[in-house]
């Protein structure tokens, strides 16, 4: 292998960074270069001895350019060594010697496992351009995809890694495991997706069944993709000076049940649940297949007002609507979001809450084509009803979605009023609807 005969040049022989790459790359690949060819690297070591472009790149690039560059173009070798550059400065953070020797340089071997670790880059990249790798088909796009694998636009083998969360929040270890695997197997980046799951950046094809056994090692899986349930989103809830209900108990729930659960059902498409603590909306609960908002219900006790010329109910009402009217509190039950900032506001106890609940949003979508979910009209009570709504809702999707389009589709389609009253009643049949062949029509 590469990796193995770079420690011979560059530790047995002593021979510079830029040097053991186009040493070690002529014996592997045998290009029948000689010593005085190879030899002209040797300005190149430590950065072209101020700290610049790093020898070991500058040694790739020399590989590449003989093995491919010699009958390109210049814009068809400018691409390719291009390509490797950035293929570089991912996995490596940089290309600058100067800031790469104080992470990789050790005492007694030098920077040797960067030059290990880019003899297996550049051995992956003349493996590829050489056709001796195998060109990635549509079918090993697909198969990775519906891991949670999703190619990198720029590249052909390069993708990113979708790491699950458990509705937005791991342990500490986990993180450290994630960033692990972003070191070893990927450029070194983890990104945040806007459905609070994490990618490990730059893992190339050849690597994507390794890093998943990585994570699996420690408890983390990938997927989020394709026209199934997507995994929940949740605000702080309870966390929160406005949460009012407890969002990562619900949503671990809606996890384990729907995300995992319905994990082998497929739908018309994806269908994505988020929990919202309170009616701020922080996560958009209305914008998603299914919302889930926390609700507080205000109760007016008439006998107890006594119109105060500063009523405290009305100051803390966010949307001034608690109003003294012919001298008693009075707020309007239409446009009352049951926020419940009012709630305790009253230092005679003239309102309290009726009732501390959940609304749940019909479909909502965000993207292209913007939908506002519609709020079904009763305030459920308890954690037992809402799952059994989600649950009839993913069963209705599919059972009456059509491939391809969104719920927010077959709301409209099959009228708010007639979708509603279904998921109000016991009429559906899971286990026929589950054993119904379903066509998925997601794109990602």
């Amino acid at each position: 292998m590469l990796r193995d005969k770079m420690e011979k040049y560059f530790i047995e022989q002593d021979k510079n960074c830029a040097q053991a790459m186009i040493y070690a790359a002529n014996e592997e690949y045998g290009l029948g270069l000689g010593e005085r060819e190879m030899d002209l690297l040797k300005g190149f070591g430590g950065g072209m001895g101020c700290g610049s472009t790093c020898g070991a790149l500058a040694g790739s690039i020399a590989v590449l350019g003989h093995m491919f560059c010699q009958d390109k173009t210049r814009e068809e070798a400018h691409a390719i060594c291009g390509s490797y550059v950035d293929a570089f400065t991912r996995r490596f953070s940089s290309s600058l010697c100067a800031e790469l020797t104080p992470v990789y340089k050790k005492e007694g071997t030098r920077c040797l496992g960067l030059l290990q670790e880019n003899a297996d880059l550049l051995d992956e990249t003349v493996r590829r351009l050489s056709g001796k790798g195998g060109k990635l088909t549509a079918a090993d796009i697909k198969r990775v995809k519906a891991l949670g694998c999703l190619q990198d636009k720029r590249y052909a083998d390069i993708f990113n890694v979708r790491v699950i969360t458990r509705n937005g929040k791991i342990t500490s270890a986990e993180q450290k495991a994630v960033a692990e695997a972003a070191e070893k197997f990927g450029s070194g980046e983890v990104t945040m997706t806007s459905r609070l799951t994490l990618e490990i950046q730059g893992v190339p094809y050849a690597k994507i069944d390794d890093v998943r056994a990585f994570l699996a090692q420690h408890g983390l899986e990938t997927g989020g993709t394709g026209s199934k349930v997507r995994p929940v989103v949740s605000c702080k809830g309870t966390t929160c000076q406005y949460g009012l209900i407890d969002t990562f108990a619900l949503s671990g729930k809606l996890h384990e049940l729907f995300y995992k659960g319905y994990r082998e059902v497929s739908l018309p498409h994806k269908f994505k649940l988020a929990v919202g603590g309170c009616p701020n909306n922080c996560v958009k609960p209305d914008l998603n297949d299914l919302g889930i908002i926390g609700q507080r219900v205000p109760r007016i006790d008439p006998d107890k007002c006594r119109g105060c010329k500063k009523c405290q109910v009305e100051s803390a009402c966010p949307l001034h609507i608690a109003r003294l009217e012919d001298g008693k509190i009075t707020i309007d039950p239409n446009a009352c979001n049951h926020c419940g900032r009012c709630v305790g506001k009253c230092p005679f106890d003239a309102l309290d809450a009726e009732m501390t609940g959940y609304r749940i949003y019909l479909g909502g979508r965000w993207g292209k084509r913007v939908a506002q979910g519609r709020p079904m009209d009763p305030v459920f009570t308890s954690e037992e009803e809402v799952l059994a709504i989600v649950e009839r809702a993913i069963l209705l999707f599919r059972a009456e979605g059509i491939s391809g389009e969104r719920f927010a589709d077959t709301v409209a389609r099959l009228g708010f009023d007639e979708v509603q009253r279904k998921l109000l009643s016991d009429e559906l049949d899971k286990d026929a609807i589950l054993k119904k062949d379903v066509k998925g029509g997601a794109s990602c």
